[in-house]
């Protein structure tokens, strides 16, 4: 799965793992990735699936984003590269040849997610399905009928 190490001046380096566009800049309200650097822009650059592998686009950001030592407006990400926003060193890893697309059915997700943990696909809901009511002729099926005896219908 491609992925971003965040490598900044000061602190550990964190991980992002990429399920689909990304925007980064200073501002956590209108980014996905928010990062403490004063010379990063609120919106500074998106990270994006193409059909081609991950975009980098850069968002009109005051001080550019940079990618081995030339700044960029646009280029298409290749596996190592560095980006460089503010004091900030953002490494793109590309783990799959193609974006990673979730599931649209939200159980085939969780049936996904169960899979890769070596979980059963045991269904923890089946207790909440609902179930047949049993119709009133059934119980007296089971029972004597309170009806007639074979002696009162003669």
């Amino acid at each position: 799965m491609p992925s971003l190490t965040l490598n900044r001046a000061k602190g550990e380096p964190n991980r992002v793992e990429l399920l689909g566009p990304v925007i980064i800049g200073r501002q956590a309200a209108v980014c996905d990735v928010a990062i403490a650097d004063a010379k990063i822009s609120r919106r500074h650059c998106r990270i994006e699936p193409v059909a081609d592998g991950w975009l980098l686009t850069d968002l009109e950001s005051s001080n550019g984003t940079w990618v081995a030592r030339a700044q960029v407006s646009e280029r298409l990400l290749r596996d190592g590269d560095k980006i460089r926003v503010g004091d900030t060193v953002i490494q793109f890893f590309e783990r799959s040849a193609s974006p990673r697309r979730r599931p649209v059915d939200p159980t085939h997700a969780l049936e996904l997610a169960r899979a890769v943990q070596g979980e059963s696909a045991h269904d923890d809901f089946a207790e909440l399905a609902p179930r047949p009511m049993p119709r009133a002729w059934d119980q007296f099926a089971e029972n004597d009928s309170p009806g007639l005896s074979d002696t009162q219908a003669g």
